[in-house]
Formats: structure tokens, sequence, C-alpha cells
């Protein structure tokens, strides 16, 4: 398997197989490529090419640091660097919980293994990918590395693992499309998620929003942030706007890090208003 023998590599490779990569993903995702040039926003459009050069290093690198991640370590110790602990504790020691707030920024699939790491009970709420193959292969290195996985469709196992003062990762910047709710998202109307409204609502738990960033020399910066607040009792779009506006925030200091190219917008009016 190609995999097998890329990991036997050294680690030093690493650098030379992104720029590789990112050659095959201009012809491969040449469409994608295109699309994250047009849904860019118009606010950064004196850095577009700048940006989206950033899209393709990062997914490319992003990759290889699933691969590589316990060697990188090894090279490395401050490889990751971890702030905002304060928050999980804080959190933790009241016994609710935690609603994790992740996003395909960065190389999100590291936070999981350094949370785990740092002993803490994680869990991933996970979606299917378009192959079986390819679930069981992502899974595979999560679950290794000590993050559980939760399936797709899973409110109940998630508030039983809340209950018991677990972790919940939620990745919710995607397209809901009809299962989501409409908010502003960079000025344009956009499908999100209740999940993490409702699990926190229904168990007490905080929503607490985690993104990494990788710096000029190649190393990533975790930082956990401080709580949502949301208004508990007013519509469902409002209250997902307070998680939104932490991913803008985000995004917008570093645009070049979050996949523009995932069709947002694509059929945004079959979203619930209420």
């Amino acid at each position: 398997m190609l995999y097998r023998g890329l990991v036997r590599l050294p680690v030093r490779v690493v650098p030379r197989l992104a720029r590789l990569l990112r050659k095959v993903m201009r012809v491969v995702f040449r469409k994608q490529i295109q699309r994250a040039s047009e849904l860019l926003p118009a606010e950064f459009a004196d850095r577009r090419d700048s940006v989206l050069e950033g899209i393709e290093k990062n997914q490319a690198l992003s990759l290889l640091e699933i691969f590589f991640y316990e060697k990188l370590l090894e090279a490395d110790p401050s490889f990751i660097t971890v702030t905002g602990r304060e928050h999980l504790d804080a959190a933790l020691s009241k016994g609710k919980g935690i609603v994790l707030l992740a996003s395909h920024f960065g190389s999100w699939e590291l936070i999981g293994y350094t949370m785990a790491r740092l002993g803490y009970p994680i869990y991933a709420i996970a979606r299917p990918q378009a192959v079986n193959r390819m679930t069981e292969f992502m899974n595979g290195f999560r679950e290794n590395r000590g993050v559980r996985i939760l399936m797709d469709h899973n409110l109940a196992a998630s508030l039983r693992t809340l209950r018991k003062n677990g972790i919940i990762g939620v990745l919710a910047d995607l397209n809901a499309r009809e299962r989501g709710y409409l908010t502003t998202f960079f000025g344009r109307e956009a499908s999100f998620y209740p999940t993490p409204i409702l699990l926190s609502q229904r168990s007490g738990a905080p929503i607490i929003p985690v993104f990494i960033e990788r710096d000029a020399a190649g190393r990533h910066h975790i930082r956990f942030e401080p709580p949502v607040e949301y208004p508990t009792e007013a519509p469902m779009p409002d209250r997902i706007a307070a998680y939104v506006a932490r991913y803008e925030a985000a995004f917008r200091r570093r645009p070049d890090l979050w996949v523009w190219f995932h069709e947002r917008y694509e059929h945004a009016d079959l979203g619930r208003r209420a």
C-alpha cells in the first residue's frame, strides 16, 4: 500500500512530498481550485492569489502531517504548541462535558490526536466519506491515536458522552443545506448545523471553539477559545450566529487555511429561517 511505503521515508522528505502533491492537486482538483477562487469573499480580493496558493499548500501538508504525525513530533517536540487549556479544564471541572467546535481549518485532524496525547477524553463526530474504505482509513488513524469515533446521526450517543464529562468534537462549518438554519456568513446567507447548540442546551455543556494554525516555519499552534455565549431563548438562527461569528473571525485572520473550495452557499435556500 502506498501509505506504508510513504511512512517508511524519513521526515525530512515531507516538504519535498508536499511540493509534489501540490503539483498533482493543481491537475486533479482544478475545478475545486477554480471554485475557491469564485467563492472567496471580496474582502480578500487584494490577496486572492496568495490565499489560493496557501489553500493548496495547506491541503497538501495537512494530508502528509496525518501520515507522518509521530515522526514530525519526534523530530521537533515543538511541532505543536497549545494555548487555552484553562478553558477546557474549567469546563470539565463542572462535570457537564464540552462541545468542542472545530472546523475544516488548518491541519484540523491534528487537534484530536494532540488532545488524546494530553489525556483528554476526546470523541469526534465523523461523517462517512464518499468511499467506505476511505472512512475506515481515516477513522483508523483517529482511533489508533486515541480519538474515539461517533458516526453521523448520533445525537443520543453524544449526549451520553457529555453526561460522562466527555468532549465531543463537532465540525459544523460546512453546508448543512436542508438540515440547517440560515445565517450570514461573510455577507451571504448560508445554512449551518444546529448540532453544537442542541448538544450544548440539552446537556449544559459549553461550546468551546478550537483552531489550529500553521506558522511560516511549519509548526502548529492549537488555540482553545473562551466558550461561545449565545442567546438561549432566541430563534435558532440567532443562536447559531454566535458560533458562526467565531468561525468568521478565525477564517478572516487566516483565509489561506480554510476550505473555500467547499460548495458553501449551494442550495442555501433549503435552510430553515426559524
